[in-house]
């Protein structure tokens, strides 16, 4: 069964909205988060666009996406450290079944964009793959023959963001350990890699740091932005090795909003995890999404006609 699907992907710094139906995006927009706010102050903006989109589309279901880990089955947030932190007071399936008189599904952000892009995308045509997404954090999943791994508690697959990999690192926002991936290269530690370096630099004035800014200054040939950078894709790569080693995929998938650095960031990364993962069976294939605004959207889609189908026709 078929149907248009309300998404809503809750990021850590923008919530990206969609109609989507038969995985194509009809229509989108972007909303700022303000996660450190909670959910509830962002309701009313997301009741505004939901409304107006159910009339005009005709929508039967509503999905949402989580920046952490999420009970699939109870359809509840299980922890978000740092993100939305009123998480708990907010019932959100109770709310979107109530408001817009719809069934709805939610899921973590990560395994909407491997279901995304295994059912329309880039892994259309592989079975056993795994998805590395760069943002504000940094998010994993992974498909074993056909198969989305979940694990019992809802968090195989999901934590290699969190992998620790410095034992003397910086204490993570996100899980509380120490030295993780998150902790030594994503967008939210980017400020923190910059003021603790020795390296003397005007990016250390800038205002606001993100992967854009570094990326002005790599241009440049400034040495701190160089350093930084060639430090990120050393992290992400050890990330991306040890997810190899857990789940034997025949696909290595990279996507979120730090990719669009171009070329040069995949490339780096490609050849790290091809120098140092043991493979011996093969080689592993590379790809890269083409639009990872629109992942976790697909995904939704994709998880709403599979879940609620049997739901609407009984």
């Amino acid at each position: 069964m078929l149907m248009n699907t309300i998404a809503i992907d809750l990021g850590g710094t923008r919530v990206k909205m969609g109609v989507v139906s038969k995985g194509q995006v009809l229509k989108t927009t972007v909303v700022d988060a303000n996660a450190q706010d909670g959910l509830k102050s962002l309701i009313p903006k997301l009741e505004e666009i939901c409304f107006a989109w159910i009339k005009q589309y005709d929508s039967e279901a509503v999905g949402i996406a989580f920046p952490s880990l999420v009970d699939v089955k109870q359809k509840k947030i299980l922890g978000e450290k740092a993100k939305y932190p009123d998480f708990k007071e907010v019932d959100l399936k109770d709310w979107a079944e109530k408001t817009f008189h719809l069934p709805m599904v939610l899921d973590n952000d990560a395994n909407l964009a491997a279901l995304g892009e295994n059912a329309y995308g880039c892994a259309a045509d592989t079975d056993n793959f795994i998805l590395l997404t760069l943002g504000t954090g940094i998010g994993t999943a992974a498909v074993m023959n056909g198969q989305l791994i979940r694990g019992k508690h809802f968090q195989a697959g999901n934590l290699f963001g969190h992998v620790p990999l410095k034992i003397d690192g910086r204490k993570c926002i996100g899980c509380s350990g120490i030295g993780c991936a998150e902790a030594q290269a994503s967008t939210w530690a980017l400020p923190l890699m910059i003021r603790e370096s020795k390296i003397q630099s005007p990016l250390k004035s800038e205002p606001t740091v993100d992967f854009k800014v570094l990326q002005k200054y790599y241009d440049k040939g400034d040495k701190l932005a160089v350093s930084v950078f060639e430090e990120c894709c050393a992290y992400w790569g050890n990330c991306v090795i040890a997810m190899i080693y857990a789940y034997d995929p025949d696909v290595v998938i990279f996507s979120g909003g730090v990719i669009k650095w171009g070329d040069e960031l995949i490339d780096k990364l490609t050849k790290t995890v091809k120098e140092h993962a043991w493979t011996s069976w093969g080689e592993l294939e590379f790809r890269t999404v083409k639009n990872p605004e629109h992942s976790v959207l697909l995904g939704l889609n994709y998880f709403c006609e599979k879940n609620l189908s049997n739901d609407l026709s009984g």
